[in-house]
């Protein structure tokens, strides 16, 4: 047997690395003396190599724990961590193309885009609306969908029109439990049920904003329109709206999707 400082020499590795690798139970001594001092076995070299290996792949050491319970599982471990890598590499191919992207701006002495704010006038609306609760952004158009579904089973011969919008209704923003309310033109009310409603929206004087682009960066548009209202003085008097007019159910591509955000407003 070897002791802890022996065997570090011999893994090249630390012996405070081996010390909690012990107290988390993923390589444990085979002997500790009265003293507390460990003990290592010489085959737990290839232990440890494994160990040493995983961990340069960025494998969790909680994975790490299993698969060397259970050898059978290498491959799914690995396959696992594949994917995450993957995943992180095209978050940071992203990061990397904005970076580039604000590097020009940056030359031409700009940093967030360009929009063009336009005064209209909404004018009032027959609708039917759906308010709910979805876990993630991610589950925001088969809410949607369901949405539509659910309204069409209702009223098979009730036609909609070319004009919809999301509503966010909670008090702050949040990642999960995203609290909104969907709407959509009809030309008429029809059966309401606990979750599909029908109503008038009244005519409204709104910002308008026209975003180009994924959905993920509409953030730079809020922020445009809502330094827009400020400066001019005018005070937002309702819910700012979403309004899809390209998106997945009609363009493949993130990039051309188009939403207009419509902020109501009172000077």
């Amino acid at each position: 047997m070897l002791k802890i400082g022996e065997f570090s020499c011999l893994a090249k590795t630390t012996v405070k690395t081996l010390r909690y690798y012990d107290e988390i139970g993923l390589l444990r001594p085979v002997f500790v003396d009265d003293n507390g001092y460990r003990y290592y076995q010489i085959d737990q070299l290839n232990e440890l190599l494994k160990i040493v290996e995983l961990r340069k792949l960025d494998v969790p050491l909680l994975d790490i724990k299993e698969t060397l319970k259970n050898n059978n599982n290498l491959q799914e471990v690995l396959e696992k961590q594949r994917m995450n890598l993957e995943k992180e590499l095209n978050k940071k191919i992203t990061q990397i193309s904005l970076i580039k992207k604000y590097i020009l701006k940056a030359k031409k002495g700009e940093f967030m885009e360009k929009f063009e704010a336009k005064e209209i006038v909404v004018p009032s609306k027959s609708v039917y609306y759906k308010h709910g609760v979805i876990d993630s952004m991610q589950d925001l158009f088969n809410f949607v969908l369901s949405a539509g579904e659910e309204c069409g089973r209702l009223n098979p011969t009730l036609k909609c029109k070319n004009y919809c919008y999301v509503t966010y209704t909670a008090k702050e923003y949040k990642e999960r439990d995203v609290e909104l309310e969907y709407v959509e033109e009809v030309e008429s009310f029809g059966v309401e049920n606990e979750t599909i409603k029908f109503r008038q929206d009244p005519e409204i004087r709104a910002l308008s904003i026209i975003h180009k682009g994924k959905y993920e960066n509409l953030q730079e548009a809020y922020a445009y329109a809502v330094n827009y209202v400020k400066e001019k003085g005018y005070s937002i008097s309702g819910p700012i709206r979403e309004v899809y007019i390209h998106g997945c159910w009609d363009e493949g591509n993130e990039d051309n999707y188009l939403t207009e955000i419509q902020i109501p407003f009172v000077k």
